[in-house]
């Protein structure tokens, strides 16, 4: 269950519009003013300018029909979803136009988090009210926040501009493009700090709050990525050491499905998780969020659980609660379908098919007394297939469509094969270990090992299909794939125009090297001069 961090509702409202002014006057303010030389001098005015930089994360994904563009920009692009029934996405056939596609709101939402993480870091020198302690832990936050936003910037766009200080002049936001590995020093260098400066663990009143568990993985994340995107083998052990250091304090929790219900949010497995909730009762809600009809109740949920939720088939065929509780966004290709192994429990856990149990929602005492018992019927989508994870006991909100359902961003089990994979791919080999470690995520799954029988460890080529394999599995739906396909091309380890299939003939035909990167918006150009464009678009 959620809890509140703390109620700064009007605080953040008032601070909301501090984090968009390129120049300020010099006079100071008359006594009793609330600007931004008088506001950041307290804990409660620092916790509030925190929790307004991870609102931004919400941004990301609170639309029930993907303004945010999180889902058509991470999802669309991978071989797992696909347009409903046959219909033509220009992101999904990989017809990126820098005028088009999602690009343009990804790169605001990101640019937003990363100055409302700079404006923290520049105003807590001068903060004389705080301690050192508590200095030190608002610095690791907005540090890992603004690693965050940079690491979507670098895995999105490659060498978008470094921001690492408010923009006070029009000249000022004419950055031009970061230098190739500027970011990533970047990402890497913050995260550092905050692995040292944030605490092992949250108490429940500040629950889902980064601490240094998540900017270690997350930090191992971009060693691994920084590894294979640039070609830097040595920087496989700096990545495993990092994972390795998250044993015994996380660990798999028993029932895969918990990673995806409301009712288990922040559990044992979690390392750092988007929370997610409406009005009140979301600590991380965002000024910039519109208030709903709802007694005035903002809006701030997740529009995934709409926007995956099954609707109709291409000769209308429908759902139960087609286009009000599921838009059907999105649905599942052939090529994930045939992945799973007979009988893995991951599948009916990620994936609708023909005959399951369709039970979307639970009433409101988490029980599933006297509700329908529906059977998901292959008529319902195009390939046969719909999204089941996330969508599986959830309930929306209804102010608008939205879910409450916090998205897990780091996971042990994520950590895992991220470890299991530096020790195949890195220099010193160890396969036994990646095969013991892809086994462990196997044994969650099932613990007879009689449906998902031990992974041998073979050789270096064999072991590392096999994790490619689980890495698909595992997290179908949850926004890797793309990216996780994108790293591996560039470390020489598939080649997605001839490996990869994409389940539809358009995209398999339009795939070119130039979308290992998304297009910078063209607005951006326009406005910027000194922005120059990703190759090929």
């Amino acid at each position: 269950m959620k809890k509140g961090i703390i109620s700064l509702t009007l605080t953040l409202l008032l601070i909301g519009g501090l984090f968009t002014r390129c120049e300020q006057k010099l006079d100071l303010s008359p006594l009793g003013t609330l600007d931004e030389q008088t506001f950041y001098q307290t804990e409660n005015d620092f916790k509030g300018a925190v929790l307004v930089a991870y609102s931004a994360l919400l941004n990301y994904t609170y639309d029930q029909d993907d303004a945010g563009g999180w889902f058509r920009s991470n999802l669309m692009p991978d071989d797992d979803a696909t347009a409903p029934n046959n219909g033509v996405d220009n992101v999904d056939i990989f017809n990126w136009l820098p005028n088009g596609g999602p690009w343009s709101i990804l790169w605001e939402t990101s640019y937003k988090g990363v100055q409302r993480s700079n404006v923290i870091l520049e105003k807590l020198p001068d903060a004389t009210s705080l301690n050192d302690s508590l200095k030190k832990s608002f610095e690791g936050e907005a540090r890992f926040l603004r690693a965050y936003y940079n690491f979507v910037l670098v895995t999105q766009f490659g060498t978008a501009p470094l921001i690492e200080k408010t923009p006070r002049t029009l000249e000022e936001t004419r950055a031009p493009n970061s230098k190739p590995g500027e970011l990533w020093d970047a990402v890497l260098s913050d995260l550092k700090i905050a692995k040292t400066n944030l605490p092992p663990k949250r108490d429940d009143a500040n629950l889902g709050r980064a601490t240094s568990g998540a900017a270690s993985a997350l930090l191992g994340k971009a060693l691994l990525y920084r590894a294979q995107w640039e070609n830097k083998p040595e920087l496989y052990a700096q990545a495993a050491a990092e994972f390795e250091g998250l044993a015994g304090k996380y660990s798999l929790v028993s029932n895969y499905q918990d990673n995806f219900s409301t009712a288990t949010e922040n559990n044992a497995e979690s390392i750092f998780e988007v929370q997610m909730g409406l009005g009140g009762g979301n600590p991380w809600l965002a000024p910039d969020f519109n208030f709903g009809s709802g007694g005035g109740v903002a809006s701030a949920g997740n529009g995934r659980l709409i926007y995956f939720g099954t609707a109709c088939g291409p000769n209308q065929d429908c759902a139960p609660g087609s286009n009000q509780f599921g838009y059907g966004r999105i649905q599942m290709t052939s090529t994930i379908q045939r992945e799973f192994e007979k009988g893995d429990p991951r599948r009916a856990a990620s994936i609708f098919i023909d005959g399951d149990p369709y039970m979307t929602a639970a009433n409101v005492d988490g029980s599933k007394n006297n509700l329908p018992q529906w059977i998901y019927s292959k008529l319902w989508s195009a390939t046969g297939s719909s999204p089941a994870k996330y969508v599986l006991g959830d309930q929306s909100d209804f102010r608008p469509n939205l879910s409450v359902n916090n998205d897990r961003v780091l996971r042990y089990a994520d950590a895992l094969l991220m470890l299991a994979e530096c020790k195949i791919l890195g220099t010193a080999k160890d396969l036994t270990g990646a095969a013991a470690l892809i086994n462990q995520v196997r044994r969650r799954a099932d613990p007879t090992a009689k449906i998902l029988p031990n992974v041998p460890v073979g050789n270096e080529t064999e072991l590392f299909k096999a994790l490619r394999h689980e890495r698909r599995v595992e997290f179908v739906l949850e926004c890797h794939r793309y990216d996780d396909l994108v790293r591996w091309h560039r470390a020489g380890k598939i080649n997605i125009k001839t490996d990869i299939d994409f389940g539809v003939a358009k995209a398999n035909e339009n795939w070119a090297p130039k979308h290992l990167l998304r297009p910078i918006p063209q607005r951006e150009i326009d406005l910027n001069p000194e922005l120059v464009q990703n190759p090929g678009y």
